[in-house]
């Protein structure tokens, strides 16, 4: 019995090539990943997970000021996500910015522990 790999159809649009994007992520081919978020955001210039993941990515790839440039955009989309701050916290850290790093965990933490007092 031979057995053949299941090919899968191209995306035809925005959640489509997020979704595409966070498996190339999950697997480490941060490159494809980045090209998939950015045809996202092409097509969908508000879907916030495919900026955060795109700047997750560029993270991953070393290219910081990318990373940064995304994970703004995301937090000025859902700028009540203490992930993203989070995250570009850790992005500013590995950037020698120490000041907004300290600033973005001070967000991150009072969006999560607000929340958790509020839940």
């Amino acid at each position: 019995m031979v057995f053949q790999r299941r090919q899968a159809e191209e995306p035809t649009d925005a959640a489509g090539f997020l979704e595409r994007g966070n498996r190339y992520g999950r697997n480490g081919v941060y490159h494809r990943a980045i090209q998939d978020f950015t045809t996202a955001i092409e097509m969908d210039p508000d879907l916030v997970e495919a900026w955060y993941n795109r700047g997750c990515s560029w993270y991953e790839v070393g290219e910081l000021e990318n990373a940064i440039a995304d994970l703004t955009r995301a937090i000025e989309l859902a700028p009540t996500n203490g992930l993203y701050y989070g995250q570009r916290a850790l992005v500013y850290h590995f950037n020698d910015q120490p000041e907004l790093a300290e600033a973005d965990q001070e967000r991150c933490d009072e969006l999560r522990f607000g929340a958790e007092l509020d839940g």
